[in-house]
């Protein structure tokens, strides 16, 4: 652009001085032809440039142009790229129970027997520790995307033992009767807790304890709310990197 101004420029100059000196030889003294063809030449050289400069003009707007469009493309990419993260982020904390979520499933009620039949002893009327596992993992196994017992959202880091006649559950203990609330398939997850040979209802039929199931529409588990857990131990393993 520089170039073409400077050559035009040059232009310009030449032509006033040929004009002038004109004027100054006198009106009467004429143009020789010499002067009229470089004159011409001058002019068609002028109008040469013009069209290289409109030419110019045309690539750098082209040019400005699909700077905007890569620009607006790169900006759309990196939106996209937040919203692919943050439905990664949305996933990871569903399925590791840091979010409250709702949907089909069922309802089980689990509790001691409390009648008197001297055929079983104490213990094996208690609901403990090793029996809602069992259950917990039925449940799983059939497919529970969510579920909680008593409140307390059951994660991959959860513990359920014994806390003398109470069981703890992330760090807290709760009393019997225990609620699970799972979500997922409500006919698989009542099948795994109502069919015959099942644990549920071994508990309920040869132990005599207190199980009961409903299915619901628009259950709702709750989001962890325990303590925070820091790793000690485990390292993440970058990929690549044996």
């Amino acid at each position: 652009m520089g170039i073409i101004k400077r050559s035009f420029n040059i232009i310009a100059f030449v032509l006033v001085f040929l004009v002038t000196a004109s004027i100054v030889n006198g009106a009467d003294a004429g143009i020789d032809e010499n002067t009229i063809y470089t004159i011409k030449n001058l002019n068609k050289y002028s109008r040469s440039i013009e069209e290289m400069k409109l030419l110019v003009d045309n690539m750098q707007n082209a040019v400005d142009n699909e700077r905007k469009t890569i620009a607006e493309y790169e900006a759309k990419k990196y939106l996209d790229d937040i919203i692919e993260l943050n439905s990664q982020i949305e996933q990871i904390k569903l399925y590791n129970g840091f979010t409250d979520v709702r949907g089909p499933g069922i309802l089980l009620r689990v509790s001691d027997n409390i009648s008197e039949d001297t055929d079983l002893g104490i213990m094996e009327r208690i609901v403990h520790d090793v029996d809602i596992v069992v259950l917990l993992n039925d449940l799983k196994a059939a497919g529970a995307e969510a579920i909680e017992i008593n409140g307390k959202r059951i994660t991959n880091l959860s513990e359920v033992i014994c806390a003398g006649p109470l069981i703890r559950v992330n760090n807290e203990v709760i009393p019997a009767p225990f609620v699970i609330i799972a979500i997922g398939d409500m006919d698989k997850l009542y099948e795994a807790v109502t069919e015959e040979g099942t644990y549920a209802w071994e508990l309920k039929n040869t132990y005599g304890m207190e199980v009961v199931a409903a299915k619901g529409y628009n259950l709702t588990v709750r989001r962890f709310r325990g303590i925070n857990y820091e790793a000690k131990y485990a390292e993440i393993v970058k990929e690549g990197v044996e």
